[in-house]
């Protein structure tokens, strides 16, 4: 007659020492329904009856009590999967900080992680059109400088591989003139896997991750847009671990299941950004995941790598050297 979900939401209408026939108002409901309706649900495990109090049918509801608990795995029974995550590199800007993301592929490289994620604007790109001033922010211009200087000064790392999306600065050369950064600068580098833009999944280990990198602005309650980002995913298809580029902040936190965190970047404070009061978060995330076979994560560890203002370098573009490290 009713589904399993159907009967849940009609146990919990149901309040202890509720009388019949308001139940019968409530659920629109016959008595004799009543009647058929607490037995079916009394077959399925809920504990509910009715007794006879001054000449007033009265409901009596327990509420079910989980004799079993969830517990926890040992650590060395699960998978352990390290990654460092970064994001909004936008490179060939003079604002730059490759220097302090040099320094997190080092930090990385003596945690001995070889998995990193990179969750788009990796080029600063070409919005010339539509910004002439950014012009004059560019140390780099066009497709082809700003590709071969990724494939140059992008930290290498033997034996570790960087998974990276495409954001909206990366795609301006694709709108401009058709040429997409991610795939040749993936074609150049064998270290650098490019997994398309604006969003992309990865497995590792079983475990689901979503990287996306988004539009619009940065909302005062930084968990607004990964929330509204969450609620868009189908129950059956979300990810175990949800990262936004894009807004250069640094927060976390779990939400419908999903941990999701806003990744910050490697980008000093624009002019833009200072005219409306946004700042630059710059730094990464080591995060050291255990989960399940299933991919399920039982423990996570997050590392927060942030930097302030005193470690920014204005002239990053001027002297910075490419990071090689080989084992």
């Amino acid at each position: 007659m009713y589904t399993d979900l159907q009967y849940r939401k009609m146990f919990r209408a149901i309040k202890n020492g509720m009388e019949v026939n308001d139940l019968c108002d409530l659920l629109s409901l016959k008595e004799l329904e009543i009647y058929g309706l607490v037995e079916a649900l009394n077959i399925r495990g809920y504990d509910i009856s009715i007794s006879e109090i001054n000449d007033k049918k009265i409901i009596c509801k327990k509420n079910i009590v989980r004799t079993t608990k969830h517990i926890k795995p040992e650590v060395e029974d699960l998978n352990h999967i390290k990654i460092c995550v970064v994001s909004d590199t936008h490179l060939c800007t003079n604002i730059q900080q490759l220097g302090l993301l040099n320094e997190v592929y080092k930090e990385a490289y003596n945690r001995k992680i070889k998995t990193f994620l990179h969750c788009g604007d990796l080029l600063d790109g070409d919005f010339t059109k539509i910004r002439p001033d950014q012009n004059y922010q560019l140390f780099r211009r066009g497709f082809d400088e700003q590709t071969m200087y990724a494939v140059e000064m992008y930290p290498y790392i033997e034996g570790a591989r960087t998974f990276f999306i495409e954001g909206s600065h990366d795609q301006t050369h694709v709108k401009n003139g058709g040429a997409t950064p991610g795939l040749w600068i993936s074609k150049l580098r064998d270290d650098m896997i490019y997994l398309g833009t604006p969003e992309a999944v990865i497995e590792l280990g079983n475990v689901k991750i979503k990287m996306q990198h988004p539009g619009g602005g940065c909302a005062r309650s930084l968990s607004y847009k990964p929330q509204i980002a969450i609620d868009e995913m189908d129950s059956n298809d979300k990810p175990n671990i949800f990262l936004q580029g894009h807004f250069h902040k640094s927060y976390g936190g779990v939400y419908r299941n999903v941990h999701f965190w806003l990744v910050p970047s490697f980008m000093n404070q624009s002019g833009f950004m200072k005219l409306n009061n946004l700042k630059s978060i710059v730094g990464a995330y080591f995060m050291d995941i255990y989960a399940d076979k299933k991919g399920h994560i039982e423990y996570i560890d997050v590392d927060p790598f942030i930097y302030d203002k005193n470690d920014i370098d204005e002239y990053d573009y001027k002297h910075v050297k490419a990071l090689k490290l080989t084992n």
